[in-house]
């Protein structure tokens, strides 16, 4: 569900506006008959727009960038072919789609291509009928492209730097799953230090109800549960952005019978406070209590247990997970029914 840089560029105003200039500069160069440049510049808001709508309707940015991929080659194709043809406005190109490629592609191989790019359009630069000026555009090119490069390294290494220390995921504000393992060991052995209780919560939207949302609506959903959770959980709590469309929060100082109430409790505001389409969003939720020799895989796993064996029986319901089931209660030691 966290959102990328890419997901969140895609999605702003300034590129929306792009799009739109990219599609006025395309009917503009249309009329003035400098066709292949209107060809480059329709392709570019076709590129653009496409790749705002894919990103919006999907669950990550991977199937955007398949689409931005093989535009940025085919921009690359057509400006290569219209330098070997000697028009001069496909040389604008030349500074425009190597940032392209920085942008859509990992580092390491934006490099190889744009050097492939360059080099077969300095060959092609060669052919054409005036050497003196495309010896300067090739030595105006090749100062821009290092400096590009530059600059892109700058900026890859301090996203690198930065990563780290990014917790929160920027629409949910549930930290990020990365960093549970750790965070979860800490507050193990600080409650083994202080012999106080701890207890963990898997949380997720019923599947009664994701099934009649799309996955825009899914997205949007658990973007009001997060906030939900960050509005009603206590300081010293925290919950992370678990599964797709589910969270995993921790309970320091709560016993396993207080975390079913304060689930129960979870659940009864989720279902006042969330719908869609007119749809009540209901969730549900499983809990699990620190044991002896726990550490932060099992406790998480018996969690996720609890909730995997709610939502395969029912929904709205809280469900406390036992080692050993002896009767009809202990088993169903759940926080209440619908409420």
């Amino acid at each position: 569900m966290s959102q990328t840089d890419h997901q969140l560029l895609i999605q702003s105003k300034p590129y929306l506006y792009a799009a739109t200039l990219s599609g006025l500069l395309s009917l503009v160069t249309l009329v003035s008959g400098q066709y292949i440049f209107a060809t480059q510049m329709a392709i570019l808001c076709v590129l653009l727009f496409v790749n705002r709508f894919k990103s919006s309707h999907s669950q990550d940015s991977k199937p955007s960038l398949v689409w931005f991929k093989r535009t940025s080659v085919a921009l690359g194709f057509i400006t290569i072919v219209s330098l070997s043809l000697g028009i001069d406005s496909a040389k604008i190109w030349l500074y425009f789609i190597p940032l392209l490629v920085f942008f859509v592609f990992p580092f390491k191989a934006a490099l190889w291509l744009v050097g492939a790019f360059s080099l077969i359009a300095m060959i092609a630069l060669s052919n054409t009928s005036q050497p003196l000026e495309n010896i300067q555009i090739s030595l105006n090119y090749l100062l821009y492209l290092g400096i590009s490069c530059s600059l892109v390294y700058l900026r890859e290494l301090r996203r690198r730097q930065l990563k780290p220390l990014r917790r929160t995921d920027n629409l949910t504000k549930a930290a990020i799953r990365e960093h549970l393992d750790d965070d979860l060991a800490k507050e193990i052995q600080r409650c083994e230090r202080e012999g106080s209780e701890l207890s963990t919560m898997a949380l997720a939207v019923d599947t009664i109800c994701t099934s009649k949302l799309s996955s825009k609506e899914q997205d949007t959903v658990t973007i009001n549960i997060g906030k939900l959770l960050h509005n009603n959980l206590r300081l010293f709590d925290s919950y992370y952005l678990w599964e797709h469309h589910e969270f995993l929060i921790v309970l320091p100082h709560t016993s396993s019978a207080q975390a079913v109430k304060i689930a129960n409790g979870l659940r009864i505001q989720i279902r006042k406070n969330t719908t869609v389409n007119n749809e009540t969003i209901t969730v549900s939720v499983g809990v699990s209590g620190l044991n002896i020799g726990d550490d932060s895989s099992s406790l998480t796993f018996r969690a996720a247990q609890a909730l995997k064996e709610t939502l395969a029986k029912s929904s709205n319901r809280t469900n406390l997970y036992r080692e050993v089931e002896t009767n009809d209660s202990a088993s169903n030691s759940k926080g209440g029914a619908n409420k």
